[in-house]
């Protein structure tokens, strides 16, 4: 799953549209590998928190396997990013991943006043507005998307800066434990090169209303595929 956690930083554009999420929504997927149920996660909006000065979203994911899969390759991933409060980019972004023998933390703050990122003692210099994979989909709920119209972003995950595009490919029926959706297909890819380090290639469903949730997250992989579903839809 750790394929899932590859971080995009995607350039600010024009800000329109209205918030269509709140503090306590969650969102639970379930998880398959080549058709076989895995695991779960959860994406959750636990709050509003201050991150150097600046009021922002705390949102949660995490991942776990289960059953045989945790005998085969346990994953138990933990991912924190604190996301701006009116333009929803990406303010800070913790990471802990346990995926089998692998093991990662990491500790990212974006101070925008000074044009860095911060890990540790290092830092980087930066001339954009950062969005991780789960600011993105925040970010992406509040635009309209248009058909073959491409987005340029770029990632930062603490090591270097990479840069992606983004197409909406077309439409879709989506039907998941949580409903059955109209959805809007988005592709993220690079030029020239593949998006995942293992050949891989992603597609992302977002519902086509107002509330625009990421329905479906597909992985195309060297050995098989894996595929988020929405399962269940809460506000508390």
């Amino acid at each position: 799953m750790k394929i899932l956690l590859f971080f995009f930083l995607i350039l600010s554009s024009s800000w329109s549209q209205d918030i269509p999420f709140k503090v306590g929504e969650s969102l639970k997927y379930s998880a398959e590998f080549n058709f076989i149920p895995v695991g779960y996660s959860e994406l959750k909006v636990t709050g509003i928190e201050k991150v150097n000065g600046n009021d922002t979203y705390h949102v949660s994911f995490s991942a776990r396997t289960k059953g045989l899969a945790n005998q085969l390759f346990k994953i138990r991933d933990q991912i924190d990013i604190w996301m701006d409060k009116d333009q929803l980019f990406t303010h800070r972004l913790k990471k802990n991943i346990r995926e089998g023998s692998y093991k990662k933390k990491i500790d990212v703050i974006f101070d925008y006043d000074r044009s860095v990122a911060q890990t540790g003692t290092k830092e980087v210099k930066i001339d954009f507005k950062a969005r991780d994979p789960f600011s993105m989909f925040y970010y992406l709920r509040t635009i309209p998307l248009k058909e073959k119209e491409v987005m340029s972003f770029s990632s930062f995950e603490g090591k270097k800066i990479i840069h992606y595009n983004l197409q909406m490919t077309g439409k879709e029926i989506v039907r998941s434990p949580a409903g059955t959706f109209s959805c809007k297909v988005v592709r993220p890819f690079r030029e020239g090169k593949n998006l995942f380090k293992n050949a891989g290639d992603m597609q992302i469903w977002l519902s086509d209303d107002e509330k625009r949730l990421p329905v479906k997250i597909h992985i195309k992989m060297k050995f098989g595929s894996m595929t988020l579903l929405l399962k269940k839809i809460s506000n508390n």
